[in-house]
């Protein structure tokens, strides 16, 4: 499941996203104004910071549970006196993190909220093909083979995973990994992307017969099986 993040400004949300995605968190910038709710209810956790211009934390918290939206909201803010807790509490956020913060206490209670979104007992497994993902528990495997990831692989992989049989843009893929907006990504050589890609797919698809991690010329990469193309008969026909 995808983070969103509603931060005050670009730089605010270029930090949060780096370093969430550091953490090998798949994280993406809610742009301004009022989200659609579908959108928002299929994330993991939404962060969303109350001074944030157009529609603030607290009115985007209000709205989106009128709407009868369930995901997790975590306040971020610079305004934690006691009485600002409380109404962003009342208001319908989860948890509160006062500004500033250690990225890793940040990381920690994204992921708590995540658990906290899966009802006890319940394991979350998504499979494509052979692959088997569980988000929770950080852990990949394809066919009796547990994958080893580095965190950023694993933020690549989630990525594909969240948008299975979508194409996901190189853009896309260096915003999640290095933060930025659609406006103005984040500056990272291309090498250091392609050379991520290659290792990933060192490890996801070159010890297997079948490819799951597809290049889509000039648009991106893809995840999905594709069906095993039959091969040739070597009979001619009399």
């Amino acid at each position: 499941m995808t983070i969103l993040v509603a931060e005050v400004d670009d730089a605010s949300t270029q930090q949060m996203l780096a370093g969430l995605g550091a953490a090998g968190i798949a994280c993406s910038a809610l742009p301004p104004g009022r989200p659609p709710s579908d959108q928002v209810n299929h994330a993991g956790v939404l962060i969303a910071d109350p001074a944030r211009p157009g529609l603030g934390g607290l009115e985007l918290i209000r709205s989106l549970r009128a709407s009868g939206v369930a995901t997790p909201i975590l306040l971020v803010s610079a305004l934690c006196s006691a009485d600002q807790r409380v109404r962003g509490l009342e208001a319908g956020a989860d948890d509160f993190l006062c500004k500033p913060y250690a990225m890793a206490e940040l990381v920690a209670r994204v992921r708590a909220l995540v658990r906290r979104r899966t009802p006890p007992g319940t394991r979350r497994i998504v499979r494509v093909g052979d692959l088997a993902w569980e988000p929770v528990r950080r852990r990949v495997e394809r066919g009796e083979a547990r994958l080893d990831l580095t965190p950023q692989e694993f933020t690549v992989l989630t990525l594909l995973l969240e948008r299975q049989g979508q194409i996901v843009s190189r853009e896309d893929l260096g915003r999640t990994l290095w933060g930025g907006s659609a406006e103005q990504p984040a500056l990272r050589s291309p090498n250091a992307l392609d050379a991520l890609i290659r290792r990933l797919r060192a490890k996801v698809d070159a010890p297997f017969s079948e490819p799951l991690i597809h290049t889509c010329r000039g648009q991106g990469l893809i995840l999905e099986a594709r069906p095993v193309r039959n091969q040739p008969s070597s009979r001619t026909r009399a």
